[in-house]
């Protein structure tokens, strides 16, 4: 079955402009890998604890399991699933895939039954990849289990662990040395344009089964060029990753960027912030993508006062809002450069501050669209608002997927007729050309008719000393409609009460924007990419209602 772009997503038109102006170029990854594996044999592509992989090693295996995949009947068109954490066996299978000519999709490793019956439907897949075991879940069984709603599923492939029976396993084929028997030429012929869907990633949204989006080299490529032209990243950067390979944010992080740049790759399968510290030191890491989420646990952990982190050079957020507040906090315990953005795994890295901007000037903003991204705010009425006023954020970008799989209804709503994308968020344009995200439009609290906007609220309630993180929601009131809830988790030894937290709310918001209700919690509910679930903070907080 071949994905194709949706219509008028990639035109001819778009396509010829695009090359014209340089954003997409004749390039595919694995001409990258394949360039670093020549030029640079012995140096080192890939850190996974004990494990470590030169470029030509990591090539030389690409090539070796993309061999075996044609041995299984998989080319081009055909789909592969890949379902597994950040270890060094999902860039080998990535790139073994891409030599191969197949499309990719990215399920999450924290995926579980339902979200796997439709994740692994998209294609649907041929072959899928998974752990042996990771998280306390059984992986291969489960696919068993639902084969019978997979009659497309001929190949599951297993990584680290005993393959159960019906199954394949990666170790045994990435230790075959097939090449010697086929020559890594036959490869040659179907290698793919970089215009072709050739990879699908999910969105992170928390209502329904997530959107599958389509992407290709090119629009992969794009934000993975742009990020290593205006920060400067090369060989001799290395680069820690824990944001998940299956998000966008994670695949030009963490696939396309090292490859871009020949940059050192340091992986992490799950996030703790003591063990990201520890290798940070470890590694001499100077690079490290992440979200609010990951950075403020690892300014507040105890281990940062032993940290060595004199080597990092650059930390960029993105993913979520990061409080003013805490990016100061953040930027006092590491010293070193932080670069907050704006991006969606519709169109990849949109927006952000440049090095050389003053740092005091853009906290709290997401910067200014980057080489090859418009951006423009615009009120309900379609129209773009003055610089202070708040309205939607809309997108054009190079890197802008070819649409939604199989979902006509969401491309039509998603974008215009211009193409312009619309993106969900509400933002601020001032007069600099800065952008400011003020919350997603679905999150606005409508409290007897007058809008409150949680992120106002909890940009105060962090710069409260004892409050660590903070999240607004609405809850249904048969009187106002919705009425608004602050979930807070304190700071390492602090306790504020509910009436502390709302005597010093008082004098700063409206007594509308009042909460009606404070809650204090050890952990928020998080999506892959460290976003707030604020969808299951509100079914935590009725279930504790009704157990009061």
């Amino acid at each position: 079955m071949k994905i194709k772009p949706l219509a008028g997503r990639h035109d001819p038109a778009r396509i010829e402009e695009a090359y014209r102006i340089g954003y997409w170029r004749n390039e595919l990854i694995i001409d990258l890998l394949a360039k670093h594996a020549r030029e640079r044999p012995d140096a080192l592509a890939i850190v996974d604890g004990d494990h470590r992989l030169t470029w030509f090693e990591f090539h030389l295996l690409s090539q070796r399991f993309a061999l075996h995949l044609r041995r299984l009947g998989i080319g081009a068109g055909d789909v592969v699933a890949l379902q597994m954490p950040n270890w060094a066996e999902y860039l080998v299978c990535y790139h073994g895939v891409r030599f191969v000519g197949a499309i990719l999709v990215q399920v999450g490793a924290d995926w579980r039954r339902a979200e796997m019956a439709y994740g692994y439907s998209i294609g649907p897949a041929k072959v899928a990849i998974v752990p042996r075991n990771f998280g306390d879940f059984d992986y291969p069984s489960a696919l068993q289990n639902l084969k019978p709603e997979l009659p497309g599923l001929e190949h599951i492939i297993v990584a680290r662990g005993a393959a159960p029976k019906g199954t394949i396993s990666l170790d045994g084929l990435l230790e075959d040395p097939i090449e010697a028997r086929v020559s890594v030429e036959t490869l040659v012929s179907y290698r793919p344009s970089p215009d072709e869907v050739i990879r699908i990633v999910f969105t992170s949204g928390t209502t329904g089964l997530p959107k599958a989006i389509m992407h290709t080299d090119n629009t992969l490529g794009h934000s993975g060029r742009i990020t290593q032209a205006d920060f400067g990243h090369d060989e001799n950067d290395v680069i820690m990753m824990f944001v998940p390979f299956s998000t966008n944010y994670g695949s030009i992080m963490g696939l396309q960027l090292p490859l871009n740049a020949g940059a050192t790759l340091v992986l992490m399968d799950h996030f703790s912030a003591s063990g990201a510290l520890e290798l940070i030191g470890q590694e001499k890491v100077t690079y490290v993508p992440a979200t609010p989420t990951h950075f403020i646990a690892m300014t507040n952990s105890p281990a940062m006062e032993s940290a060595s982190v004199e080597s990092i050079r650059l930390m960029l957020s993105a993913g979520a809002a990061f409080p003013v507040q805490s990016i100061k906090e953040m930027r006092e315990k590491f010293q070193t450069m932080f670069i907050d953005s704006f991006g969606m795994n519709e169109f990849g890295m949109g927006l952000w501050a440049m090095p050389d901007d003053d740092p005091d000037k853009v906290a709290g903003t997401i910067g200014r669209p980057i080489t090859g991204v418009d951006a423009q705010v615009l009120g309900t009425d379609g129209q773009r608002v003055a610089p202070g006023e708040i309205g939607e954020l809309v997108i054009k970008s190079a890197g802008m997927c070819a649409g939604y799989h199989n979902q006509p209804e969401a491309n039509a709503t998603a974008w215009d007729n211009n193409g312009w994308f619309r993106s969900g968020d509400l933002a601020i344009e001032d007069e600099l050309g800065l952008f400011r995200i003020a919350g997603r439009s679905k999150d606005v609290i409508i409290r007897g008719g007058a809008n409150v906007s949680p992120r106002e609220i909890e940009e105060i309630l962090i710069q409260e000393p004892r409050i660590r993180e903070a999240s607004v929601i609405g809850l249904p009131d048969d009187y106002y409609g919705e009425t608004v809830c602050a979930c807070v988790i304190a700071k390492p030894g602090e306790q504020p009460t509910t009436a502390e937290i709302n005597a010093y709310l008082k004098p700063k918001i409206a007594s509308y924007k009042l909460p009606s209700r404070t809650v204090m919690l050890e952990e928020f509910p998080l999506n892959s990419m460290g976003k707030v679930r604020k969808d299951m903070l509100v079914k935590i907080v009725l279930s504790s209602t009704e157990l009061e």
